[in-house]
């Protein structure tokens, strides 16, 4: 059986034939006549570990799956793309798929009880309705195109100024942040605010990115005995939170803090920087390979320990699991915070991950792997996510160190980008088409932050360069979503930072 992980507690989810993600899972269902249970969980995640405890250790639930279904589990850290096909609105994510990957239906967390019902009607309903199944799904495909952008769309800061004002009404005067619970760190979106406020002289989103930081500082969202910010807050108060740390939070909210600092000295929330440094150094950072974990697991029991009794336990588990695009944003983000702090060796160590990806992440064509799980080869190549943070980051690093190496790394990325990941009516895909394109894999999808990020790569790049060519290809890709990016409500932050800067040439 392939390496799944499972919920460390006890638990009999193992009993159940899982397959990875494949063509032969598929090949299987079709051949066998039967629906897909596609699971996708994470190792840090508490209500998966949940349903490996409960859901899928119990002995219905076990024979039911093995007679009726193929059963696929996916690692959402390993296969985003998949993830983000297929995601039910959390994890762990319970899929029902025909056998050629069209959604039947699906949810999240199922406990036993519910679990049993579904199954028996979701495998009964297959069968009875199969071929319409079969026959709206080749229909479906048939309707698919791949869209350019219209020829209405044009790039003003009028729309900016509109988004900003939409951010703003969601701002929480009374605890900071955005929304009610439960309340996530949107790191994207405060640095937007961060830059706004900046080109618009509008103390107000300042005050909005400090008042947030500083709420989560403050509160639960952050360890205040080891250091390190929690995945998310459960409450609107920001005092209980979802206890998981993770990599890709870290690397956002490092980058708001360091821009924030760079423009305006606050004690305290430089004092928070360097604990949080402090927390990636000696917790997830490899100092053999230079390479940072991907997340540390959630144990409430733990954390509400002081320093002394928490030394007498054991740690929670941390993923040693390498990804590729977690590691660019993190060395990016700590190398504007070692600039920032005047520490020469926060810079080092970002400088060390970005030379470890180029030298150990990379494949023939100046690609990134995705993943590298321990004492394992790289796999999963040719993911826009990863290649996206990578560019940014070899800016980023350019910027403060002025190494040539970095530019030159750069360009060539972007290059191998233009090739493998180029979309009909411009704009990239998130997916080279190296790994097999099964099931919803196989629809053209072009995300709009990936794309919003290598857009504003492409902006710093031209004033670096001197080069219009790479101005003109942000401003292609800017005109893609120029009609339709307030619709993505606060996943269009990076669009909306992108487009700021490409409408202020002065900006580098």
């Amino acid at each position: 059986m392939p390496d799944f992980r499972f919920s460390p507690k006890p638990n009999r989810a193992r009993e159940i034939p899982w397959r990875p993600w494949s063509s032969e899972a598929f090949a299987q269902a079709e051949r066998e006549r039967k629906p897909i249970l596609l699971a996708i969980s994470a190792v840090w995640c508490h209500w998966c570990h949940v349903m490996d405890e409960t859901t899928y250790s119990d002995p219905e639930v076990i024979t039911s799956v093995r007679e009726r279904y193929v059963p696929v589990r996916v690692d959402n850290d390993e296969r985003p793309d998949v993830n983000a096909r297929y995601n039910m609105g959390g994890w762990p994510t319970t899929a029902f798929l025909a056998p050629d990957g069209t959604t039947l239906t699906g949810a999240t967390y199922l406990p036993p009880e519910q679990m049993r019902t579904v199954l028996d009607e979701v495998a009964r309903w297959y069968e009875e309705h199969r071929e319409e199944v079969a026959r709206r799904a080749a229909e479906m495909r048939e309707m698919r195109h791949t869209g350019a952008a219209s020829a209405t769309a044009s790039l003003r800061s009028e729309s900016v100024e509109a988004f900003a004002k939409s951010v703003a009404q969601n701002f929480d005067e009374e605890y900071a942040g955005f929304g009610d619970a439960p309340k996530f760190p949107q790191p994207e979106l405060l640095e937007f605010l961060l830059l706004e406020s900046e080109m618009s002289g509008n103390e107000r989103y300042l005050s909005m990115v400090v008042r947030t930081l500083l709420a989560m500082a403050r509160g639960g969202m952050y360890d205040h005995v080891e250091g390190g910010f929690f995945r998310y807050s459960t409450t609107r108060d920001w005092s209980i939170p979802h206890f998981e740390k993770m990599a890709e939070d870290h690397a956002g909210l490092v980058r708001v803090l360091a821009l924030l600092l760079a423009r305006t000295r606050h004690d305290e929330l430089r004092a928070t920087l360097r604990s949080a440094l402090g927390y990636l150094m000696t917790v997830l950072r490899d100092r053999a390979s230079g390479f940072f974990a991907g997340s540390q697991d959630a144990d409430e029991e733990y954390y509400a320990l002081p320093l002394e009794e928490r030394r007498e336990r054991k740690a929670p588990y941390v993923d040693r699991t390498v990804y590729a695009d977690r590691n660019a944003a993190l060395a990016g983000a700590l190398v504007l915070a070692g600039a920032v702090l005047d520490d020469d060796a926060i810079v080092s160590a970002a400088t060390r991950t970005l030379d470890a990806i180029r030298t150990q992440l990379r494949d023939p064509d100046g690609l990134l792997y995705h993943v590298r799980r321990p004492g394992e080869a790289p796999s999963v190549r040719g993911l826009l996510a990863d290649q996206s943070s990578y560019l940014r980051a070899l800016l980023d690093a350019h910027d403060v160190t002025h190494d040539a190496h970095f530019l030159d790394d750069a360009m060539m990325l972007f290059a191998a980008i233009e090739q493998r990941f180029s979309a009909e009516g411009d704009g990239f895909y998130d997916h080279a088409g190296i790994e097999e394109r099964l099931g919803r894999l196989a629809l053209a999808d072009r995300p709009i932050t990936e794309n919003a990020l290598i857009a504003e790569s492409l902006i710093r790049l031209s004033a670096v360069r001197g080069e219009e060519r790479y101005r003109a290809a942000a401003q292609r890709i800017l005109l893609l979503y120029a009609n339709t990016f307030a619709h993505a409500g606060a996943f269009a932050a990076a669009y909306a930072r992108a487009l700021r800067r490409f409408l202020s040439p002065s900006l580098v």
